[in-house]
């Protein structure tokens, strides 16, 4: 298994093109087992492996003989925050961030995706490269014995199990693992996006682990994931227009699948968000002042940048200036969790309901009518204490490409994270999102299906002709240009 710089600096026959295609956020997990409507995007009608089988066939067609091909799975490919599935059952877990628990989650995930791990073999069998980026969600990946296993299973998908140890060998040294960002030779920086995001964010991306055995601390997006969005298993997660709803949505909502059912969304709430408050209390030492500034902390941090800089061939100034954007964890401000989780909310909701009674049944008439007035508390509070939207820490992600692409002098900046996809051409720079390839449903909006892909092409023989190409939609078997930018003659 080759590392950043080994993989992008590779030779390139002079007469054939470079590709770079690029995907994110396929979030592939155990199958869902059942039918009927619940977790319906985790069972197999809805899987999109066959989808990305399709799309990179279609890439392939379009290859001149000599071309080398490099697809790029940036980030979220795996979702180690889902549900794990017992005999033949899913169960909701926090199983710790370890290699102990991440290798048999990986290697069910591959046993039920045979035609993603089949496409991905025949990439490599074919003489191209793969670079796989770790997510917020498949952050284990940044862990060797999780990575090792993937590597064997792909190798085993290109050459055969029964294949000789140069034939692996060859293989594995066209797999590119990537904790944080990849740079290729022809200028383009590729990350997940996740470390803009303060619900997700870790302060050492390159090595966010910790102790003996090597554990990952869990941020605030993870624990909300294992412990409410997944355990809501009418939502698509992955779908953003599913979940995030008005008050009349989630109304409706809970009329269609929860009023004759014994499953709670309250509950599930209330639960989640005192087990998220709960994890993060064990783990807020890692946020403490006095261990961010120890000198041990000072040396994990200074040795990833230093890491980072190998890796990608990037100048150790210029990687230091990237880290320096890095969103703050928010894991670490027990009081920001709770107005994020709406727990506040909660509490002054119920402390109206609470002096609306008392004063109705306590105080004498007329002064108990005040008791009608309690809901101003809420109004209140909500005008003196506005919480931004659930998505706005998102936006912020595609801000700072810009940042990034003066930094690296790079040619292009790609994201995903958001599964906003986007690509725009800024003079001679293209900043993009891969947006996402996971489950969607029968009943999702059009927009929504649309299967994004970045695809950036540069010629080696004549470096100053840039780069072409840039955002598709893949349809019906074609590539469809959303800012797409043609190549020079």
């Amino acid at each position: 298994m080759s590392v950043c710089a080994d993989a992008g600096h590779s030779a390139v026959p002079s007469s054939g093109m470079r590709h770079t295609v690029v995907i994110s956020d396929v979030h592939l997990s155990e199958v869902e087992r059942g039918s009927g409507l619940w977790m319906r995007y985790r069972q197999l009608p809805f899987l999109p492996d066959g989808e990305i089988a399709a799309m990179l066939s279609a890439v392939r067609r379009e290859l001149r003989e000599r071309d080398e091909l490099t697809v790029v799975l940036n980030g979220d490919i795996f979702d180690f925050d889902a549900p794990r599935v017992i005999a033949g059952e899913s169960v909701f877990h926090d199983l710790p961030r370890t290699a102990e628990h991440a290798v048999p989650a990986l290697a069910a995930i591959l046993d039920d995706h045979p035609i993603f791990v089949d496409t991905m073999g025949n990439i490599l069998a074919s003489g191209h490269r793969l670079v796989v980026l770790s997510g917020n969600h498949d952050v284990v990946l940044t862990l060797p014995e999780v990575m090792a296993l993937l590597v064997a299973r792909l190798t085993d998908a290109a050459v055969g199990a029964g294949a000789s140890e140069r034939a692996r060998a060859d293989v594995a040294a066209r797999i590119t693992s990537c904790a944080w960002f990849h740079r290729t030779p022809d200028d383009i920086v590729i990350e997940h996006g996740h470390q803009y995001d303060p619900y997700c964010a870790s302060r050492a991306p390159m090595a966010p682990y910790h102790g003996r055995p090597r554990a990952i601390p869990p941020t605030l997006g993870s624990l909300a994931t294992r412990h409410i969005a997944v355990r809501l298993g009418y939502f698509n997660p992955h779908d953003d227009r599913s979940c995030l709803l008005s008050a009349w949505g989630y109304a409706v909502h809970w009329a269609r699948y929860y009023l004759f059912s014994p499953r709670s969304p309250v509950l599930i709430w209330i639960s989640g968000a005192l087990r998220v408050l709960a994890q993060l209390r064990r783990h807020r030492h890692l946020h403490h002042p006095g261990h961010l500034a120890s000198l041990p902390e000072r040396r994990r941090r200074r040795e990833a940048l230093l890491a980072a800089a190998r890796q990608t061939g990037a100048p150790l100034l210029a990687v230091a200036r990237h880290a320096r954007l890095f969103a703050e964890p928010l894991g670490g401000r027990i009081l920001a969790v709770i107005r994020e989780l709406w727990i506040d909310r909660f509490a002054v909701v119920l402390t109206a309901i609470l002096l609306g009674v008392l004063a109705w049944f306590l105080l004498p008439w007329p002064i108990g009518f005040a008791g009608l007035l309690a809901p101003l508390l809420f109004i209140a509070y909500e005008r003196l204490a506005p919480r931004k939207p659930f998505d706005q820490a998102w936006l912020c992600v595609g801000q700072v490409a810009r940042r990034i692409a003066s930094i690296h002098r790079a040619r292009a900046v790609i994201f995903g994270h958001t599964h906003a996809a986007e690509g725009r051409w800024e003079e001679d720079v293209f900043l993009g999102n891969s947006g996402n390839w996971a489950a969607l449903l029968p009943d999702t909006c059009a927009a929504a299906k649309e299967r994004h892909v970045i695809w950036l092409k540069s010629d080696p023989a004549r470096p100053e002709a840039g780069l072409a190409g840039g955002l598709y939609v893949f349809q019906s078997g074609r590539f469809l240009a959303r800012g797409v930018r043609e190549p020079e003659p």
